[in-house]
């Protein structure tokens, strides 16, 4: 999804919109994170599978983080140059009342920005485990002399050695 596009739905006071496009990649998120908790990533497959998926949910996810972490900071600082104009001369405490208002203005915002930026979090730390896991059996296969399938390594007997 496009910038425009998600500000475009924050700004019509259409969020539900970008939640529900979102919905189907935080509750696999979900469902991967809860397989890891309950121990259920066994296979190779399965972990190929979870890689697989949570890259894709992290990359869908990504650009709207990214835009919803953008327009906090733009909406704060604008929300500060409007509270900004209320005062003659700018003080220290005015300018600290200003960022305090911006704040309160783009709280919501910033809520959202945390659901879209925590579970590309969530997706990231998911994949680096599942691949550390995917290594770890790569290395007892080659220890135990097996290819990914299983088969016992017969590279000895077609070499003569």
């Amino acid at each position: 999804m496009l910038s425009a596009e998600v500000k475009k739905l924050y700004d019509d006071d259409n969020i539900v919109e970008l939640y529900k496009f979102a919905k189907k990649y935080f509750i696999l998120i979900d469902n991967w994170a809860e397989n890891c908790v309950s121990g259920d990533l066994l296979s190779e497959y399965d972990l190929k599978y979870a890689q697989q998926q949570l890259n894709g949910c992290q990359t869908k996810l990504n650009p709207v983080a990214g835009c919803l972490e953008a327009m906090v900071i733009e909406y704060e600082n604008n929300h500060i140059l409007e509270e900004e104009k209320n005062f003659e001369t700018l003080k220290v405490q005015d300018h600290n009342h200003c960022k305090a208002y911006a704040r309160a203005k783009t709280s919501e915002l910033r809520r959202y920005a945390s659901d879209f930026t925590r579970y590309v979090y969530s997706a990231q730390n998911a994949v680096v485990t599942v691949q550390s896991l995917l290594k770890r059996q790569t290395v007892e296969k080659a220890n135990k002399g097996l290819d990914y399938t299983g088969d016992t390594n017969n590279s000895e007997k077609k070499t003569g050695w």
